[in-house]
């Protein structure tokens, strides 16, 4: 796997993750995703990509939010 197919995987496991976290109503499993979504974070960050911190602050808001 390149390292663009890398970041590629990646970029859409947070993706997946945070539509998890968007759509919890589990205080706990929201909590173990959250946890994901920062492993994939510094995952992105160590291969040199540029990433928010919190994988919702990527998706653009919904309306009136």
């Amino acid at each position: 796997m390149t390292r663009d197919e890398q970041i590629a995987a990646l970029t859409r496991a947070r993706a997946e993750v945070g539509r998890v976290i968007a759509g919890c109503d589990s205080p706990q499993i929201e909590t173990i995703a959250r946890s994901a979504d920062m492993e994939l974070h510094w995952a992105l960050w160590n291969l040199g990509e540029p990433v928010s911190l919190r994988a919702e602050m990527d998706e653009p808001a919904a309306p009136g939010r």
